[in-house]
């Protein structure tokens, strides 16, 4: 499972960095890159609920996502060589349908490796940013040296690869006792699912936050890479800011696991947003390609405590036969209802007043994202005592 994050997130470092750079080479606006977001987004609410009900039902969930990995590699190659917003909108729209459930998948089969080894998902995730840290540098100084193209090369080799290694893994033969009958779990419908999560307190707090976090910051995901071009780096430098963050991430990934098992969840995740916003902060009176290494770096703190906590925190608050389905929920649907309706504006924002007020806006999602989760959860009302 760990070679898997290594290869899975080694591809995405290789294109994510610079896919937005790709769409700027092929004359699209910071709109038209808002709305391939939207539309991508669209497909995978919609088409989210049904693969995270799938892979709580079916008997071999790593063949679903080795399909999803398949696709996803062969949808990037051709993306690769479109020039017209169409025609990426069709495939971009495509792959989304069959491949928004990779996230939550590779969570839910870490999380099983994880449990079945006894230890932490950080352990397992930490690989995928040295995967990560290896592939954007190398991204980086291939573009350089050749053109865009070999980024969508790397990533759909490491993405093919990732999909073999999961031959590897064979689920867990421990037996029951037969003394003991085999329960069948009961499935709860989507909208039982949905609204379990509005009725708990703590997971309605997290879907809260993380809306207006992801609100927030899609601007900075999205052009962060084309700032720092037009502040003056290099792909070769870009590829290096990336690598920086994602070598923190790695010692980062076992220690956010001590600090989750000594402080439970809720303050490990508490703690990355108020790590985000330190990062924001440098960026935001320094702007410079300086400044976004020492921002990337903050970040790997961030990430690492962000995704070790994200994932333990809703499986904590939720019945085993619907951890897949809560996964697909908070990272897919959510996010992609998040995105449907934020990309293009962030596009617009970009191309009226500049990237840089795109982070003074994520700053103040961050305050206000760690501010729900403090108040909300770390702070619980105490129960009434009678007189």
């Amino acid at each position: 499972m760990r070679l898997y994050y290594f290869l899975y997130f080694g591809g995405m470092g290789a294109i994510n960095p610079f896919i937005n750079l790709f769409y700027i080479s092929r004359h699209l606006s910071g709109t038209e890159i808002g709305v391939l977001g939207t539309f991508s987004a669209l497909v995978g609410l919609l088409s989210a609920p049904f693969w995270g009900r799938l892979n709580d039902n079916i008997r071999r969930p790593r063949l679903l996502l080795q399909a999803a990995l398949f696709v996803n590699s062969l949808a990037y190659y051709f993306l690769s060589r479109q020039s017209a917003f169409l025609e990426m909108a069709i495939i971009i729209g495509l792959n989304a349908l069959i491949c928004s459930s990779i996230n939550p998948q590779s969570q839910a089969q870490a999380l099983e490796a994880a449990t079945g080894a006894g230890t932490y998902y950080g352990s397992i995730r930490l690989f995928g940013s040295l995967g990560w840290a290896i592939a954007a540098v190398l991204s980086g100084l291939l573009i350089q040296k050749t053109s865009l193209l070999s980024a969508f090369y790397m990533f759909g080799l490491t993405t093919l690869l990732a999909a073999l290694v999961l031959f590897l893994i064979h689920p867990s033969r421990q037996k029951l006792p037969q003394q003991l009958p085999v329960v069948k779990p009961v499935r709860l419908p989507m909208k039982q699912v949905l609204l379990e999560m509005i009725k708990n307190r703590e997971l309605l707090a997290f879907a809260i936050a993380l809306i207006v976090m992801w609100a927030a910051s899609n601007g900075t995901t999205t052009f962060e890479s084309v700032y720092m071009q037009r502040l003056g780096a290099p792909t070769s430098l870009i590829g290096w800011a990336n690598t920086v963050g994602a070598g923190v991430e790695i010692p980062m990934m076992l220690l956010a696991d001590r600090v989750l098992r000594r402080k439970g969840s809720a303050a490990t995740l508490l703690a990355g947003y108020l790590s985000y916003v330190v990062g924001l902060v440098i960026i935001v009176i320094h702007p410079s390609v300086a400044s976004f290494f020492i921002y990337r770096a903050i970040n790997g703190v961030s990430l690492a405590l962000y995704a070790v906590s994200f994932t333990y925190f809703i499986v904590e608050r939720t019945p085993a036969q619907q951890t897949g389905t809560m996964l697909a929920l908070y990272s897919v649907t959510i996010a992609g209802l998040v995105s449907i309706l934020v990309s293009p504006l962030s596009g617009w924002l970009f191309d009226h007043i500049g990237p840089y007020w795109l982070y003074v806006i994520a700053l103040a999602g961050y305050v206000i994202a760690a501010s729900i989760i403090y108040f909300w959860v770390l702070r619980k009302p105490k129960p009434r005592t009678q007189d």
